[in-house]
């Protein structure tokens, strides 16, 4: 598989888990409570490792700087933008862990805060996935040569290698088919 073509892929379980949070949120609107805390634990696994230091990881580690490489500036570019919104994931996913641990320590309003962070992220991830699917990555494939992508997979494999460890990446799928199975029906 083609460096850019993981990327996507790889968007498409980020976009599976941004609609499993959705529906957690709409259960949150329905009821006020966070019904099964451990699932938000489980996707804040995804989150942080699949999402952040594997996805992310390749983008600013490989992706971003051979794009600089060939003129695709970060200050008041693509890349610059893509990174303030890294950050801004980041940022969110925080809120919603410290949301979650008020509510389990006894504080049921901060389940509705937990709903308001958990709609910006999945609002934030939906348009930054739109943006690097349609934008960044068809610039990548437009001024990067074969042999920048052919370096950039083997780049990626050994991210995933050591970032998210064997067989991690299959078990992430798993989960997400599981609360799928949950939260999507």
């Amino acid at each position: 598989m083609e460096a850019i073509d993981e990327l996507i892929l790889e968007h498409e379980a980020v976009r599976q888990a941004l609609a499993i949070l959705r529906a957690i949120g709409r259960r949150i609107e329905e009821t006020g409570k966070i019904s099964n805390t451990d699932h938000m634990e489980q996707l804040f696994d995804f989150f942080s490792t699949f999402v952040d230091r594997c996805h992310h990881g390749k983008e600013e580690s490989l992706l971003f700087p051979a794009l600089e490489r060939v003129g695709i500036s970060r200050e008041g570019g693509p890349v610059g933008v893509m990174l303030k919104e890294h950050q801004q994931g980041r940022d969110l996913v925080a809120k919603m862990q410290n949301a979650l641990s008020r509510y389990r320590n006894g504080d049921s309003r901060s389940a509705e805060e937990f709903k308001r962070y958990a709609d910006d992220y999945t609002e934030l991830l939906d348009f930054h996935i739109d943006k690097e699917n349609n934008v960044l990555f068809r610039l990548a494939r437009n001024h990067l040569s074969a042999d920048d992508l052919v370096e950039m997979k083997l780049g990626f494999d050994q991210i995933e290698a050591e970032k998210i460890g064997v067989e991690k990446h299959e078990r992430f799928h798993q989960m997400l088919s599981e609360l799928g199975n949950i939260y999507l029906q």
